[in-house]
């Protein structure tokens, strides 16, 4: 018994060492807190650009602070459970990283949380140089398309002695030109989006009128596959947000709800009211989305594959912008599916504008 546990003794040493060897060599950084900000390990990554601080506070080495960072991956994994944490930030040097943490369970029964530290400023550089390019690209074809739309409104007012083709051939110019139209307003948007640049627009908002003008849009849809529409909104619920932005949310997820549920099919819309915010579902029993596709789904470009999808003439930035336009207003949005059973997409949203000082959020100090 006593050689055993000299065994173990030894082989849980050697356990350490191997893994310590492991992460000195990997070409990325690691570090290693514990439950009070101290760093217990530092790999020869991190050293070769700070040196050996172990001992110190993670946020007085990284940030320059007195007091934890925020987010702070240490506080979020201890105090809220999370498995994973996973953010970016600018560092002081000018550079962009990623850092994923997750907790390291001690056999003792203590917590430290290990933090792969990759540089992403290269990445970060091709991502800008794309979305200019995607900014002024669309900037660009609003000139010449403003030509074919005012062109194909002036063909459609004069057409009372034009062939039924002939009026048929304006409407098809028309309604695909404002379907362009659409796209490039969505990627203008997407590029102020992330460049911050984007402003809302506040009124006092009826929810439910939204909801219905956006289901009088897509009634045909609707008549042709026979879906049975629940709305549980309060015509009295009333909020502050940019009414155009969220229009093109509830047109994004209520046409997807729409499109990917087949004849027959249930849609419901709902809208509980939380006191100073709200929560929005809109549920369907649609085809659903696969547990790989999931984690994707409001990443931009990116088109759910599927056999039981077909053709749609969108280029998969709707959940991004949608995304992206409930977080702006201060709001959270998710979803949850099931393949073959559903699909259920989630947003909350405060009722009331919320004042700059509350964005505390928009404003996090870099941990690098």
């Amino acid at each position: 018994m006593v050689e055993m546990g000299v065994y173990n003794e030894k082989q849980r040493e050697y356990d350490k060492e191997d893994f310590e060897s492991l992460l000195s060599n990997i070409p990325a950084g690691v570090i290693i807190e514990n439950e009070s900000f101290e760093i217990e390990y530092m790999n020869e990554f991190m050293t070769r650009i700070f040196g050996n601080r172990v001992g110190k506070k993670c946020y007085e080495l990284f940030a320059g602070r007195n007091n934890p960072c925020n987010p702070c991956p240490v506080d979020t994994i201890v105090k809220q459970g999370t498995g994973i944490f996973r953010y970016t930030t600018a560092g002081r040097d000018g550079g962009f990283y990623e850092i994923i943490a997750s907790p390291l369970h001690h056999p003792d029964g203590s917590l430290s949380i290990i933090e792969i530290v990759r540089d992403i400023t290269e990445q970060q550089k091709l991502d800008q140089m794309k979305n200019d390019f995607i900014h002024v690209v669309a900037h660009e074809m609003r000139t010449p398309l403003a030509a074919v739309i005012g062109f194909g409104d002036l063909l459609s007012l004069h057409s009372e002695n034009l062939t039924d083709k002939q009026k048929y051939y304006i409407e098809s110019i028309k309604n695909n030109s404002y379907k362009l139209k659409q796209l490039i307003d969505d990627l203008l948007d997407l590029s102020y989006l992330d460049a911050g640049m984007l402003k809302l627009e506040y009124d006092s908002v009826h929810l439910y009128e939204i909801v219905s003008e956006v289901l009088a849009r897509r009634q045909l849809l609707i008549a042709e596959k026979n879906h049975e529409i629940d709305i549980n909104i309060s015509p009295a619920l009333i909020i502050e947000c940019d009414r155009q932005r969220i229009t093109r949310v509830m047109e994004n997820i209520i046409f997807n709800a729409i499109y990917y549920t087949d004849i027959d099919g249930k849609i419901r819309i709902t809208a509980a009211d939380h006191g100073d915010h709200i929560l929005v579902s809109v549920s369907d029993n649609g085809i659903g989305i696969s547990e790989t596709d999931m984690p994707r789904i409001f990443d931009r470009f990116y088109m759910v594959d599927s056999s039981l999808t077909r053709h749609c003439d969108r280029i998969g930035v709707g959940l991004t912008m949608a995304k992206g336009y409930i977080e702006l207003h201060g709001g959270e949005m998710w979803a949850d599916s099931e393949i073959g059973m559903g699909s259920t997409f989630y947003f909350t949203l405060p009722k009331c504008k919320m004042n700059d000082d509350k964005h505390d959020c928009c404003r996090r100090d870099p941990c690098m």
